[in-house]
């Protein structure tokens, strides 16, 4: 396996963020010579690359034991991709390659990026409706003021997501800059969460109403509970 350093130049993290443990991000594409390839990417706590790995398509397949140290990169780890069916792909052929009878094994491990955006929307909408009618009791409440504001219409993908955030795309085609990309999206989500969960610190009636601030939206925090308890016969 090659390791490759993180070529994107990523967002500033504020010092307040979440955590956002034990992520991977899998991606399609080709190198310059045409080679099929895949390329992993680990995500920080901050929602930062860590560290990245490609490897070409044949020599996975080719090996068992390449397929499984492959998939030691995967587990115990939230899944995502550029798009859903990639994942499945990716993952499927690997578990194959490597041997192991537990098909399916990473489906509880995935998440959408696209759909965390969505519970982010959603845990905004809980937080202006407590605050709203905290201020409809009491005069002394300050009104909401989100650093960013978000759309009532829905990105669809990780695409959409990478649009609206205004998020520059990885450098080339390849499968490392897919992932780049992707990366890119996690670590702007996190932040977005941060400045969301946030709230509950600053409002104790907000948390009294919602509870205490998360670490990460619902499903990617499922899927990363689901993924620390996964453990692979390699």
């Amino acid at each position: 396996m090659t390791q490759t350093d993180e070529l994107g130049h990523g967002l500033p993290v504020a010092v307040a963020e979440l955590w956002a443990p034990g992520s991977v991000v899998v991606a399609r594409g080709h190198d310059d010579e045409g080679h099929e390839t895949i390329a992993i990417w680990h995500v920080s706590p901050q929602g930062a690359p860590t560290g990245a790995w490609i490897e070409t398509r044949q020599s996975y397949r080719s090996s068992a034991e390449t397929a499984r140290r492959l998939i030691t990169l995967l587990e115990r780890r939230a899944i995502t991709a550029p798009g859903e069916d990639e994942i499945d792909a990716v993952v499927g052929e690997l578990t194959t390659a490597a041997g192991l009878a537990e098909t399916g094994w990473w489906r509880r491990q995935v998440f959408a990026p696209s759909g965390v955006f969505e519970e982010i929307a959603r845990r905004r909408q809980s937080i202006e409706d407590v605050v709203e009618n905290a201020r409809a009791e009491r005069k002394n409440v300050a009104a909401l003021d989100w650093p960013r504001e978000l759309p009532d219409v829905m990105p669809r993908d990780v695409e959409g997501v990478r649009t609206l955030a205004g998020i520059g795309k990885g450098p080339g085609a390849s499968a490392g800059a897919q992932a780049i990309t992707v990366a890119r999206v996690l670590r702007w989500l996190v932040q977005l969460w941060t400045e969301t969960e946030q709230v509950k610190n600053r409002r104790s009636y907000v948390r009294d109403a919602l509870g205490e601030p998360e670490a990460l939206p619902p499903s990617w925090l499922a899927a990363v509970r689901t993924a620390s308890a996964k453990v692979l016969p390699l």
